[in-house]
């Protein structure tokens, strides 16, 4: 008996922006709408599975739509359940896109089939869609087991989670394998993108049309990976048998919809619950690629052994997501990172968007999510000469670490000994301003690439582009210096004079790191305070 069917029921609860009110789509309807630029909301996608949803969606879109002699994607409903139906040809029935197939031989919507007798592997129970998902639960976590219950009415929930689960799991134990888009085990599967037009179906449709003009790309890269004249038959992998052993990674297209885990959805006392199983091998044979397997939103780390990016919960920091987006002879970004030889031509500004759910030894350490507004002129030189932009870049990360560790922190420790010989080696003291060195580091990220690309879209020169940088820096430095000094304690028995202290090493610090960099100020009142030791010297003693 089949149930759920994905082609026919409105599973979907789908908001658009010309009305609040939620409507019911299937999934046809929903690729109809995308393809034809609608802005829809999905308000049951949690925002950990807004990657894994849009990637399934342009990556069975491509899978459809790839061998056609028109590669538009259709704005109808009908169209789309043909070309689903494509995918699925020996499957009549359409098993392969309901929820619940109950003839375990045959394959379900993501889950795989089994052989006669195997149903025994499939143990273990889940009854809500939150222990289905990516998200490790407990009960003393914020992610409480048994959350979001395997409701009919909401099986979105469920179609979200399982698309996650597939898609984007990293290894969670003996028998619990991991995408072969990470990099081994506790690895994660990042997105980064660009997109101009802004909403889930514009967003879409550049995907789609990027990958669409790539297809010879594709093939001559697939080709060179696979030198044996692998064929590349098996797209959607909950179509073939799975009771153990791997798929060969030369029979897998390189935009296949991956199934990492055994599961089974059954209907039992008249309740939906997932059945899962162990597996004692990856899906596809892929752990000696280390996660190089053409995703086209994966970087890869370039090196002796490339790899796919290991994401940590830093990664989208300005001092490492510009080296991520900037260095090429560090990182090779995926093609739907890149702007396309068409966009280039266009000369429109963009957005470069960076997902990741960051994973930890038996759970997830974090949802990291941050976009960057690109002017056109960014886009430009990004393409036509990354290196400069990419020294540019780094440049300002020196300029900023200079700011915090030679500058502001200096004068903070200067604030909190108030005399004129300061122990720089304090630990207390250092302790005390470790959080408004993070608080300075934090206003930088705020606003690092904002800067940097207005100096690009300025045309200015390096000299130009320092001078407007350190100069931003030393504002926020002597912003953070006030704002500190009116909470750290100081030796000194009058703050107002350990402030002063503080305000002129300050000041020779950044003569002293920044130079001609720096205009003119002389604004700060120093007369009739004791000078002070240079930061980087030791206090003389005796």
């Amino acid at each position: 008996m089949l149930e759920h069917s994905l082609l026919s029921a409105p599973l979907f609860r789908v908001t658009l922006d010309s009305s609040p009110a939620a409507i019911r789509l299937s999934l046809p309807q929903v690729l109809a709408r995308l393809s034809a630029a609608d802005a829809l909301t999905f308000p049951a996608l949690r925002p950990h599975q807004q990657a894994p949803w849009h990637a399934f969606l342009v990556q069975l879109a491509y899978l459809t739509l790839e061998l056609q002699d028109d590669p538009r994607p259709p704005t109808t409903p009908e169209a789309w359940v043909d070309l689903l139906r494509n995918l699925t040809p020996d499957h009549p029935d359409d098993g392969p896109w309901h929820l619940v197939n109950t003839d375990w031989q045959k394959p379900a919507f993501l889950q795989p089939p089994c052989s006669p007798g195997r149903e025994v592997d499939f143990k273990r129970s889940a009854d809500a869609a939150q222990d289905i998902d990516l998200l490790v639960t407990a009960r003393h976590h914020d992610e409480k087991t048994g959350k979001l219950p395997l409701d009919e009415r909401e099986l979105d929930t469920l179609v979200y989670a399982l698309i996650a689960l597939q898609g984007w799991s990293s290894f969670l134990g003996a028998g619990n394998y991991g995408s072969m888009r990470m990099n081994g085990g506790f690895s994660s599967r990042p997105q980064f993108r660009l997109a101009y037009l802004r909403g889930s179906g514009a967003e879409f449709l550049r995907d789609l049309a990027a990958l669409l003009d790539d297809r010879e790309g594709l093939s001559e890269q697939f080709r060179e990976a696979h030198r044996d004249g692998a064929a590349a038959e098996h797209r959607l992998l909950w179509l073939p048998l799975w009771d153990e052993g791997s798929l060969p990674l030369g029979s897998v297209h390189p935009y296949a919809l991956e199934v990492c885990r055994r599961v089974r959805l059954v209907r039992h006392q008249g309740l939906l619950l997932l059945r899962r199983a162990s597996s004692n091998a990856m899906r596809v044979a892929a752990k000696e690629q280390r996660g190089v397997v053409l995703d086209p939103w994966v970087p890869v780390l370039t090196g002796d052994e490339p790899k796919a990016l290991t994401a940590q919960a830093h990664s989208l920091s300005y001092r490492k997501l510009q080296e991520l987006v900037f260095d090429r002879s560090k990182v090779e970004l995926p093609v739907l990172a890149k702007p396309s030889d068409r966009e280039y031509n266009a000369s429109q500004p963009g957005v470069f968007i960076a997902q990741v759910l960051v994973s930890g030894d038996g759970g997830t350490d974090g949802w990291l999510s941050r976009e960057l507004p690109m002017p056109a002129p960014v886009l430009s030189q990004w393409h036509s000469a990354p290196a400069v932009l990419a020294q540019r870049s780094q440049l300002f990360v020196s300029l900023a670490g200079l700011a915090a560790g030679k500058v502001l922190r200096s004068a903070l420790l200067q604030f909190m000994d108030g005399g004129d010989k300061v122990d720089w080696k304090n630990r207390d003291f250092t302790r005390a301003v470790e959080p408004w060195l993070s608080r300075f580091e934090a206003a930088v990220d705020e606003v690092f690439f904002e800067q940097l690309f207005a100096t690009i879209e300025a045309r200015q020169g390096d000299i130009d582009a320092q001078r407007q940088w350190v100069s931003w820096l030393a504002k926020a430095c002597w912003e953070h210096l006030t704002l500190a000094s009116e909470a750290l304690p100081t030796r000194q028995g009058s703050r107002h004079f350990a402030l002063a202290r503080a305000q002129r090493l300050m000041e020779l610090s950044l003569r002293k790191q920044f130079g001609t960099f720096l205009a003119p100020t002389g604004t700060t009142p120093f007369d009739g305070i004791p000078p002070v030791t240079n930061q980087n010297e030791e206090p003389a003693h005796g």
